[in-house]
């Protein structure tokens, strides 16, 4: 059975039959055609089906940025089964977290990678996770089947003979437009974070939107650091550029040196990246304008974009979010730098989007800030384990908590964020989350978390906090490296009493003056 339209299995089924010989991914390790890629696809959707993974099996994928990742993506979409991203940075904490919420029942991950020992994360979890066996316990009841892959070297492939060892013929393709797709993890504000559901057809529409926005055609090749475990990162970057029919230049670390020269070498033409690595790349001393080949990608609007792209670049500034992946607006890439550069662009596709007051919910006229509200076929279902009236009013508009305004041609102007969420090196971190590990400490009363303006990152995390008994900083930040992802660790830490912290008139800590204490303190003087 051939794979529908409007799945992602039919949008690499299209890619192929354009051009089955065009490179897809291109790494350390060599070139997969497109072809090749759904080869490897229908072999591992084999595998999974000797596996029980089926339409509707959430299946967890922990894996670095290797060309595996997208193929065992594929895969599991091919099953009709809903693919769970999971962060390499994920502590075993946060591990437990994803994978207990999103109730997956098959856990594919590498044993570790870098200084990651993923292995000894599972065994934290439950004993004998790491092993690669799935015992039956309280803290992930849905998990049944663990499949552990080898760590490779830089230019060998990973061993994916645990997969293949009782495959038999591919099955037919199982998707369908409606089903499921991804449950990918964001944090926004609320102490954990909330699990984003996709479908088919949304993810779908979303690729050849963000393809078509940013001009990704058969002769682009696209940096692909950006992790895949992020909505920028699997949808702009791996599906998006599949979906124009160029090709996605893997990397799995990023290093100033290592990265301009893969840029060169391999001539990357589409740049997704975050602030303070676009920085880095600039500040790095081999770095020459002129032998770099980048010309469409994101950051139009940035203060480094004039220094990385050259004059006559097709880059584009945009705005989105995981809830509606990745590119919620932007002006196309042939049009006017100036309003490229100018605004983050009207909405893109399919997209609807209004500004509200977000206390009477009353649409507001153009030029006047408000909360930026979002509707559409590529939006979210809504929250895993949320009603759907706790996700969208009753137009079926989404309020992303994020403040900005139209102006008179319809292009958002991004302002700041309405909810406590730090932004840092493009990636949410809820402050709740933090304070919650803070305040798990023995020593710590009380803590509040703040954003820090820093020019690279955008922001850091930082955090008042009131002791309780002798306070010892390092040892407080040796337990959040312990329960936090390393972007989350407070990078700076304040010790106040009670009766120092500011105070609105409902008694509330006043965050806003906090904030405004730590740029101060650290000597900053503007946000992100």
């Amino acid at each position: 059975m051939a794979a529908p339209a409007d799945t992602l299995p039919g949008l690499l089924a299209a890619a192929v039959a354009r051009d089955p010989a065009r490179s897809a991914l291109l790494s350390a390790r060599g070139c997969v055609d497109y072809a090749g890629l759904e080869a490897q696809v229908d072999a591992l959707a084999a595998g999974l089906a000797a596996r029980g993974v089926t339409a509707g099996t959430r299946v967890g994928l922990l894996l670095p940025n290797w060309p595996e990742w997208l193929a065992l993506a594929f895969a599991v979409w091919r099953q009709g089964a809903v693919l769970v991203p999971l962060s390499t940075l994920y502590t075993a904490r946060e591990l437990a977290h994803a994978l207990h919420v999103a109730e997956v029942s098959t856990l594919i991950a590498v044993r570790g990678f870098l200084r990651h020992d993923y292995a000894a994360r599972l065994d934290a979890i439950a004993p004998g996770l790491g092993g690669g066996s799935a015992p039956r316990t309280d803290a992930l009841p849905a998990l049944q089947t663990v499949v552990l892959l080898e760590t490779p070297a830089a230019d060998v492939a990973v061993d994916l003979a645990p997969l293949r060892a009782r495959a038999g013929d591919p099955p037919p393709c199982a998707a369908r437009p409606e089903m499921a797709a991804t449950i990918c993890f964001t944090s926004g504000s609320t102490a954990e974070p909330k699990g984003v559901v996709h479908t088919q057809r949304a993810l779908c529409r979303a690729a050849v939107a963000n393809a078509r926005v940013l001009g990704i055609g058969p002769e682009d090749r696209t940096w692909g650091y950006l992790p895949f475990f992020f909505a920028g990162g699997l949808v702009a970057v791996g599906l998006g550029t599949l979906a124009g029919g160029g090709a996605v230049v893997l990397q799995d670390v990023f290093e100033p040196a290592a990265t301009l020269r893969l840029l060169e070498e391999e001539r990357v033409t589409v740049f997704f990246a975050w602030p303070h690595q676009a920085e880095a790349l600039l500040a790095e001393p081999g770095f020459a304008r002129e032998r770099l080949h980048l010309r469409k990608g994101v950051g139009a609007n940035a203060r480094w974009a004039a220094a990385l792209y050259p004059p006559d670049h097709h880059a584009v500034g945009s705005w989105g979010m995981t809830e509606m992946p990745p590119l919620a607006t932007a002006w196309p890439w042939d049009a006017p730098l100036a309003r490229r550069a100018g605004s983050h662009g009207p909405p893109v596709g399919e997209r609807e989007l209004r500004i509200v007051d977000p206390h009477t919910g009353a649409v507001l006229p153009s030029e006047q800030d408000g909360e930026i509200c979002l509707r559409g076929p590529e939006l979210m279902t809504g929250y895993l384990g949320m009603p759907r009236e706790a996700c969208f009013d009753a137009d079926g508009f989404f309020h992303t908590g994020d403040l900005g305004h139209l102006d008179a041609d319809g292009a958002l102007h991004f302002v700041g964020r309405l909810r406590d969420v730090i932004k840092t090196a493009g990636t949410n971190v809820a402050a709740a989350e933090v304070e919650a590990v803070l305040a798990a400490h023995a020593s710590i009363a009380a803590a509040y978390a703040v954003g820090v303006p820093e020019p690279r990152r955008g922001e850091d995390v930082g955090a008042f906090v009131v002791a309780r008994g002798v306070f010892d900083s390092a040892a407080v930040l040796a337990h959040c490296r312990a329960h936090l992802a390393s972007y989350k660790v407070p990078r700076h830490l304040w010790l106040r009493r009670e009766e120092e912290l500011p105070q609105k008139g409902s008694g509330k800590v006043d965050k806003a003056a906090l904030r405004a204490e730590a740029a101060r303190l650290t000597g900053a003087s503007g946000g992100s």
